[in-house]
């Protein structure tokens, strides 16, 4: 080594070159490369291409996806178009339907009101005639009841029982006086 030939710079940093390193890393640096290339590059290579496969794979799966996409939403709009007329059309049914059963309920429950006004009045008329029935029977018991006390009264009465007496021993002697046709009308008096 010399010092002045191998020095490039001097000053702080002293830079010295040497062929015998530079030749060795360089001929390092080859056989790297042609290492790289000949196993590692093919390889790398076919995973690149098989990725690049892949990706126009998956851009054409897009593509047709984008087509099934477009299709489906036209099948899509379609069917929600012919929904909706459909749910139109059973809406349209459902308020006919509905007006029908309004009409009928009102026909039914007319009828109904009917009856049971028709069975309300006969069941007043039944009970009308029931109450006036009762009504008979409870006032000829009060006046048979007051009919059957006022002669009660009357003949407890003494002065009734002697006048009585006084009478039937009146008639007794009337028809000792007047013989067997006397006694005939007294008896049927009496009866």
């Amino acid at each position: 080594m010399t010092p002045s030939s191998d020095i490039l710079a001097e000053g702080i940093y002293q830079i010295h070159f040497e062929w015998q390193v530079f030749f060795s890393q360089l001929f390092g640096f080859a056989v790297i490369i042609w290492v790289i290339v000949k196993y590692v590059a093919p390889p790398v290579k076919k995973m690149m291409t098989k990725a690049q496969d892949n990706i126009q794979k998956q851009i054409e799966e897009n593509e047709q996806a984008a087509a099934r996409l477009s299709k489906a939403k036209q099948v899509y709009d379609e069917g929600l178009a012919e929904a909706k007329a459909e749910l139109a059309q059973l809406i349209e049914d459902a308020h006919a339907d509905a007006d029908s059963i309004v009409v009928k309920m009102r026909e039914t429950a007319a009828a109904e009101v009917e009856r049971v006004g028709k069975q309300g009045r006969d069941q007043i008329e039944l009970m009308r005639r029931q109450l006036i029935r009762d009504l008979k029977a409870d006032f000829s018991k009060q006046v048979m009841t007051h009919t059957t006390e006022s002669v009660r009264e009357q003949v407890q009465s003494p002065q009734i029982k002697s006048d009585a007496v006084e009478r039937f021993l009146d008639d007794l002697q009337a028809m000792a006086n007047t013989g067997s046709s006397g006694r005939t009308r007294t008896q049927s008096q009496w009866n």
